[in-house]
């Protein structure tokens, strides 16, 4: 794939059906989409950092839990089956304990067996699932890439021009998948304020002494959330999400008392359950952002991943929620009915995205919704409440058809 191999459609008009900004999971996943549905599609944006396994830090820091609707996009677009098995983990079990201690703690266990399925969610590390895509770009001919930062956009007439250092492309669909931060987003004029929870995502890996079994696990802890995420062999990812107060002091902690102050959450039920842990690698960080745009699509572009929505990472539904959008797209298309309309009006078409982002806010709203309001219950310091919020977890755990609704919205 050429840099500047980008060449004028079969009409002449020198225009893309659609340009896509930003080289992530979202962004290649919809130009992959596209293009299987007869369109010519660019990406334009810097390949992320490649991650390079070493005897110190074996696994990328970065991890995804994967919904059974985000590994069905990805198994359609033929990427699936090409990541590595040994990269890959299934989630046999999901616990999750409250913020009390002994038998006030509350408790709810998710378990694949008794939702009727093999896994509840896979565990896979971002630069796996990148490069497994770039690959299934690479073999897409009406795909091309530039790897160069957008530098600006201008507006001609109905066209948008996407500008980089190597080369100016020209669309009538312009497809923003560059983050939260998203330059595309903010130079179309459809930026907006993500809500920060002044917290960050403290990342890291450890080795266990006793295995996990398959099963992610997440303590509550105040204002703190706690995760252990399953990785393949005796590896455990940490994402543990703190306060900047205290996520400045975790970040600085030498990798052995990182690990000690880790297994002594929940009065060292963590202990309990992995043993020793071993770092293995650095520590990370990312903030902690919270937000839904109010326009998704206007004037031929269109808003998608964390472009659109960003949550808190605590229920592990971002990136499930960006391939969700693809999947949407992907859907859509599938009509004959509409697809040849598209064809006929062009990748611009406003009915198509304003059906798009009707089906996206409605499935989003309530993700944002329970994600924050969760954040927002555990940071509440009022009496009686942590009693509360612990008697509610060990009621849904005692009822087994609202536990099965409440795994599957999570597996969707």
């Amino acid at each position: 794939m050429h840099a500047n191999s980008a060449s004028p459609l079969a009409s002449g008009d020198g225009l893309y059906d659609a340009v896509v900004t930003g080289c992530g999971v979202v962004g290649l996943g919809a130009a992959l989409v596209l293009a299987s549905h007869g369109f010519r599609v660019s990406v334009v944006g810097r390949r992320p950092p490649q991650f390079q396994p070493n005897p110190a830090q074996r696994f990328d820091p970065r991890v995804f839990a994967l919904s059974h609707r985000s590994q069905r996009i990805l198994d359609r677009l033929r990427v699936w089956d090409n990541i590595p098995n040994d990269k890959v983990q299934p989630v046999l079990e999901m616990q999750i304990w409250g913020d009390s201690q002994g038998p006030d703690q509350g408790q709810l266990r998710f378990s694949a067996s008794d939702t009727g399925v093999d896994s509840l969610t896979w565990i896979i590390e971002q630069s796996s699932l990148f490069d497994s895509l770039l690959a299934a770009v690479r073999y897409q001919p009406a795909i091309d890439w530039v790897d160069a930062p957008v530098e600006g956009l201008s507006r001609e007439r109905d066209v948008w021009a996407v500008v980089s250092n190597l080369k100016t492309l020209r669309t009538r669909l312009l497809i923003a998948a560059d983050g939260a931060q998203s330059l595309t987003r903010q130079q179309a004029g459809l930026d907006y304020e993500l809500d920060d929870y002044c917290a960050e995502g403290v990342v890291a890996t450890f080795e266990v002494e006793q295995h996990h079994h398959g099963s992610a696990r997440q303590w509550f802890e105040g204002d703190s959330v706690l995760a252990m995420l399953p990785l393949p062999g005796p590896y455990v990812s940490m994402v543990w999400s703190q306060p900047l107060h205290e996520s400045q002091r975790t970040k600085e902690l030498a990798p052995q008392a990182l690990a000690e102050s880790v297994m002594a959450v929940s009065g060292g039920a963590v202990q309990a359950l992995y043993g020793q842990l071993k770092p293995c690698g650095q520590t990370y960080a990312f903030p902690l952002r919270h937000g839904i745009a109010p326009v998704w699509f206007d004037q031929g572009v269109v808003l998608m991943g964390d472009a659109a929505h960003v949550v808190h990472p605590l229920a592990g539904q971002g990136l499930n929620l960006g391939l969700e959008d693809v999947a949407e797209l992907a859907q859509l298309l599938t009509s004959r009915k509409r697809l040849l309309a598209v064809q006929r009006l062009g990748l611009a078409d406003e009915q198509l995205w304003r059906a798009w982002e009707r089906r996206r806010k409605a499935a989003c709203a309530p993700v944002h919704f329970i994600t924050d309001g969760l954040h927002n219950l555990f940071r509440l310091d009022l009496p009686g409440v942590a009693t509360l919020r612990n008697k509610g977890m060990q009621l849904v755990n005692q009822l087994p058809m609202l536990k099965r609704w409440l795994s599957q919205q999570a597996m969707r």
